[in-house]
Parts: structure tokens; sequence; C-alpha cells
């Protein structure tokens, strides 16, 4: 292990001191979203790394990476507000031997240019940090926040204003650092995070399929680079072996099958007591101003809307064409850089004097960018009805029909299907189209475009020959020449089907709360009311297209699925005094 540190040490050192072009002549004055030039001067275009380990309140040493401004190879001293990420690995080598440095492929090295301190922390138990990770995004971590931000704050280079940003698992551990209530946070960029842990990992009571690292074995642990005084990795595999005793994150969600299910092995309510949303008063008392953003093709974008809505801070929201973490087409490196200078450096950059909600709407190939004073921006529901058919646009199950007229009276029989199957795994991402394996209920062909702007519910009057089991429900676009696009799908497990009124800001959508007491078994053949929220969009849907909702008692993404044999069958009813419908947000 001696000999393998000591190969790379010479390849690090050349790393650190890459610098970036200077800039020859004065930048035009630009601000708008993804785009920032002419308000802060470069004025270096050097950056120098350095490592080390910084001690928590409980002697636990955390691995920092720091890039700060440099003049010929030497950091400078001037003082400077400080940015950073509390990440999994901030720094790593491959098996090739390559190394990838997470300041610079996140970009954010560039900030040292217009005088920041960057910094990125490995979380404890994952990358060169000592200690465990007990359970996800605990109060441990929040703590750890809080203590490496007070370090940070008071370092001779940092003028104590700090920033955090992150995405996934990092936004929402910056989303937690705001919990903490440093005094030195004065600005918080986090990305596609969940706001409460069972809304965004077991939405609709339904386990999904991702979520369940980090858990690295021992030599993936020791592919983290070291930190400066430990050239020979010994303290990274004293580290390492710590991570051992990690949470295995899979089996702590089995053992929580509700919101507040309590786990012993982690000893406490994880969905509730690792949730964003369980602190909100903390973040408000915090004042602490937040840039939310994510992508239409993640599972977490109703959680950043929910985020802003319920918190009373400063709040701007950003959605693209993206999927998670995702920013094709758009500068996120830029985006922080005008929300760092407003709230750190008091540059008036105009970004606060924006609407506070900028998204796309999906349109074939030429979407746009829009904004809007509030989420949802003007819309008004439109009921369309699961009717009969034919259509003879699709082999499904029964081929009825979507129409805003009133049934007069009907039902289809469904027996669930579990052989749904993707080509290609999805993750966090949009699955395929099941239609074939499905109820499907399509309209008429659109007589004009049609833009949906907000959160589709659909409502199903629906009975069981089983006591419990999953509904899934896809929103389509149906082209003229038969080709289906998913814009949004909803789930729910059916024994949850009880609402409540949320303890925060859903935007309207039914919610459900999913404690152990809360469930309640379905009745065979007896027909219930099954009501649920599609995650948000923005699309624009053409002239001759049609829509398509498509349901099903399974799908490729949940990781509980619960697997009868033989198959429920599911009927899903039309009566006008037990219809079954979905409400669109059309635009205005």
């Amino acid at each position: 292990m001696r000999a393998l540190w000591r190969a790379t040490l010479a390849t690090l050192l050349l790393i650190a001191t890459a610098a970036p072009a200077a800039v020859a002549e004065p930048e035009p004055r630009v601000s708008r979203p993804g785009e920032y030039s002419g308000y802060a001067e470069a004025r270096y275009d050097e950056w120098v790394r350095t490592s080390q380990y910084v001690p928590m309140r409980d002697g636990t040493r955390l691995a920092v990476d720091l890039y700060r401004p440099a003049v010929d190879g030497r950091a400078v001293d001037t003082p400077y507000p400080v940015v950073w990420e509390h990440q999994l690995s901030r720094a790593s080598r491959a098996e090739d031997g390559s190394v990838s440095l997470r300041g610079v492929t996140s970009g954010m090295a560039e900030l040292t240019r217009y005088g920041y301190v960057v910094a990125f922390v490995d979380r404890r138990g994952n990358g060169a940090s000592f200690g465990t990770m007990k359970g996800y995004h605990s109060r441990t971590e929040a703590a750890d926040a809080y203590d490496v931000m007070d370090w940070l704050a008071t370092q001779p280079w940092s003028d104590g204003r700090i920033g955090v940003f992150g995405c996934s698992n990092t936004g929402e551990a910056a989303m937690h650092a705001a919990t903490a209530g440093s005094p030195h946070l004065k600005a918080v960029f986090a990305g596609n995070y969940s706001f409460h842990k069972y809304d965004g990992f077991e939405r609709g009571g339904i386990r999904a399929n991702w979520g369940v690292g980090p858990n690295r074995t021992l030599k993936e642990d020791l592919r983290n680079l070291p930190v400066d005084a430990d050239p020979n990795g010994e303290l990274l595999y004293q580290a390492a072996l710590q991570h051992r005793d990690n949470t295995v994150l899979r089996d702590m969600w089995r053992e929580a099958p509700f919101r507040d299910s309590h786990v012993e092995s982690v000893g406490t309510r994880p969905w509730l007591d690792y949730s964003v949303a369980t602190y909100a008063e903390q973040i408000e008392r915090s004042g602490v101003p937040i840039y939310s953003y994510d992508g239409w093709d993640d599972d977490f974008r109703k959680e950043i809307l929910v985020s802003a809505a319920s918190l009373s801070n400063p709040h701007k929201v950003l959605i693209g064409p993206w999927p998670h973490c995702g920013h094709d087409g758009f500068d996120l490196v830029a985006e922080r850089h005008r929300f760092f200078d407003y709230w750190l450096k008091g540059i008036d950059n105009g970004i606060m004097a924006e609407p506070p909600v900028h998204y796309y709407t999906v349109s074939g190939e030429s979407g746009r960018w829009r904004s809007a004073e509030s989420w949802p921006p003007k819309q008004r529901a439109v009921r369309y009805y699961l009717a009969d058919g034919p259509t003879g646009t699709v082999g499904s199950v029964n081929d009825g029909g979507l129409t805003t007229r009133p049934p007069h009276g009907g039902a289809d029989d469904y027996r669930v299907d579990y052989s749904v199957s993707c080509p290609e795994p999805v993750g966090l991402n949009q699955t395929c189209p099941q239609d074939e394996k499905g109820l499907t209920y399509t309209s008429a062909p659109l007589a004009r475009d049609t833009e949906l702007t907000g959160h589709p519910v659909v409502s199903l009057r629906l009975s069981s020959t089983a006591a419990d089991g999953n509904v899934f429900a896809y929103l389509e676009s149906v082209a003229p020449d038969g080709s289906v696009r998913i814009l949004t799908d909803g789930r729910l497990r059916l024994s949850l089907r009880d609402t409540a009124k949320a303890p925060y800001d859903v935007l309207g959508t039914p919610w459900h709360r999913g404690f152990e007491r809360d469930a309640e078994p379905m009745r065979p053949g007896r027909a219930e009311r099954v009501s649920f929220d599609l995650l948000p969009v923005s699309t624009v849907v053409p002239a001759g297209h049609r829509l398509r909702v498509t349901v099903t008692g399974a799908d490729v993404r949940e990781s509980n699925r619960q697997e009868h044999n033989p198959a429920p069958v599911y009927t899903v009813h039309r009566t006008p005094g037990a219809f079954s419908s979905i409400d669109l947000p059309i635009a205005r």
C-alpha cells in the first residue's frame, strides 16, 4: 500500500495546481438564469488544492479538501467566503490510476477565480473520513455540518460567510446543514433532494428501487485519496475499517414500511427523523435563503416544489428538462455563482428581483423556459373521466376511452400482470410504457396544442380480490403514429389509501400519512375511493395527439412488490355515482 500511494502523489500535486485560463478583457454584464458575467472580477487564474483532517465535537476526523485562489502556485491569504459540499467522496482514484477530484468534476473550483474558497468534506463513514454512517442524514451528520462550518468560518483565509451546495444525497445534506443553526451559513443551493424522505423514497407507500447506497467494500473505500499528511494511506486504511459498521440502507428501509416505523438497528424512526421536513421550524428560524433545483425526469421533482411552498425562507426554484442531477444546456456553476455572489458578497446582480420560479415547458424539440411568481402557475383543473371503448388505438386489456363527459356506467376487470419490464434500467428516471399489460383509457385526438403545467390527480373507484397491493397510473401522450411518451406517473399502496391533512404544503394534492395505524386492508369485492397525485409536469401535447391514462398493478421500479399467487383482479368502476377520473392542470 505504501508504494501504491507514493506512485500517485506526484500526479496529485500536478492536478492540484492546474490553472484555468486568465480573462484577457472585461466581460459583458449579464445576469440571468444560467448566464453570469461582468458582475464579479476574475482576480486569479490559479488555484491550489490541499487536504487535511478536521476533528468534530466527538473527536471523529473528517477529510476536507480545500481549493483556494493562488498566485504563482501559492494560496493567497486574503479572506474570502467559503462554499462547500458535504460529500461521500471528495477525491478518488479509479482502477486505471486516473484521479477524480470533486472540485474539478463539479466545476466549482472555477469560483476560486472570483475570490471564493471551495471545500469538499467527506461525511463520516465515507471517503477518507473516520467514523460510521448510522442511518441516512442523521442528526449526527447535521451536527458535523455545524462543526465544519464553524471551522471553515474561523480560518484566516475565510471571511466567515459560508454557503453550502449539493445534489441528490449531497443536496439533502445541504438542506440538513440548514437545520443545524450555524450563524455562519448564509446561502443554500440544493438540488434533487427529498423534503420528506417517505414521500421521496417511499412515494405512495411503495419503495423505490434506488436509494440503497452508499455501501462500499474495503477495496472500494481504499480508492479514496488520503489527506496530505497521510501519503502512504495508513490513516485512510484505518478509516475504511470503521466504515464496515455503516448502516446497510437496504435493510433499514426494509424494516420501515410505514412513515412512523421504528427501526431497532438505528434506534429511531428513519422516515421522520432523517427528513428535512421534520426540521422545517429550524430552517425557517435561520432565515437562510435557499435555491432548489430539479428536472422533469426525476422522481424528486415534487419534493423541491413542496420544500419551496412549505418554507418561509427566501427561495428560488429551477426545473429543467433533465434527469436526476442533470443540467445539460444550463450552466449550473454560473447559477450557483450568481446566487452566492448575491448572498455572500452582497453583489446586486438582480437574481432575487427575478420571479422566484424558473421552469422549462417541454414541447417536442422546441420547449422553452418560463418564469412564474409561484408554483403552480395559473391553470385550471379539467376532469377527464375513464370511459368505455374501444378506441382502436392500443392492444391493451380493455382499450377504454377518456372523455370530459361523465360516464353512463360500466367497469373494467384487470388481473395484475407482474411481467412488466423495460429494455434498460430506469432508476430515478421515468419508466417505459406498459400499455399492453394494463388498463388504458385514451382520448380523441386533441383539437389544439394543450399545455399541462401542474399536478395531475387521479381518482379511482377500485375494488380488488386481495387485501392489499399496489396501483400505478401513467399519463401519456399518444402520437398519430401510435408512439407513446409517458408524461408523468403516480402510485399508491392500496392499504394506505386513506387521506389526511399534511403538516406541510403539498400544493393541493392528496396526502397519505402512511402511519402503521392508517393501514386498512381492501375488502374483496368492495369498491373504495383511491386518489393520488402524479408527479408534476410542464409539457405541451400537440394537436392531433391523444391523452392516455394507463393503470397497472406493478411497475419495474418498485422494490417491495406484493406479488400474490394467483394475481389479484382489480376492478375499475365507471358508474355516475362511482366514477373514476383524472384531473389535468390545463395552463391558462
